[in-house]
């Protein structure tokens, strides 16, 4: 297992990462995962999450088949392959990778669907995405990498995973040890997305801050 990097370290470098060496992932790294994700807040302490680890190999190759069904629709509003690569670099990046994983889907070595009960809460996932991000940062600072891709979504797979009636599938989260880096994430600057006291009205104190923020004291280089 790799060394804790630190809550504040572990939140300015978890990128979204998408192409992944062979190896497994260990049960007991699993269950840290799983273990760390239900700590999370949960809106009137239903702990209502549920979770699908996925590494049947059959499963796989069928969730291949409807991300690539899913990226065929998602990357047409971008247009050719020649387009995309003459979009500015973060962004052809991060299709490039979301196509690497849907081209080799079957190949991750695990996918976890993520549940919540239906109707349960007033605002659906609300309860669960906390978990789900306390499951990702789990991930990063134990070695692994991982993202949230909807792209296989598809009703006939809540058939193939015996997901109960009253359950909702929210999302897939592909998990594996990374080939690719974490690193510095590129973000807004939190004055342009903090307002104080009313919409649009600048945070003065934002105001005097760096574009990248406070990233120097948690991600140098």
């Amino acid at each position: 297992m790799s060394s804790d990097p630190g809550l504040f370290q572990t939140i300015y470098t978890t990128r979204a990462l998408r192409r992944f060496k062979p190896d497994g992932v260990p049960d007991a790294v699993l269950f840290q995962l799983f273990d760390a994700a239900i700590r999370a807040s949960s809106g009137q302490n239903a702990q209502d999450w549920r979770f699908i680890i996925i590494r049947d190999a059959e499963v796989k190759r069928q969730l291949r088949e409807w991300a690539m069904e899913g990226w065929s629709r998602y990357s047409a509003r971008y247009g050719s392959d020649e387009d995309i690569q003459a979009l500015p670099r973060n962004q052809r990046l991060s299709l490039l990778s979301v196509r690497d994983l849907a081209m080799h889907l079957e190949t991750v070595p695990v996918i976890v669907a993520v549940l919540g009960m239906k109707a349960r809460h007033s605002t659906p996932g609300g309860s669960t995405f906390p978990a789900v991000q306390n499951f990702q940062l789990a991930a990063r600072a134990m070695g692994l990498g991982s993202s949230i891709f909807n792209l296989p979504m598809r009703e006939q797979l809540n058939g193939m995973l015996g997901i109960p009636e009253n359950n909702q599938l929210y999302c897939l989260i592909p998990l594996g040890y990374p080939t690719d880096n974490q690193g510095r994430l590129n973000r807004k600057p939190v004055k342009t997305v903090v307002y104080n006291e009313r919409f649009g009205e600048p945070w003065p104190f934002a105001e005097g801050q760096p574009d990248d923020g406070w990233s120097d004291r948690w991600a140098p280089g």
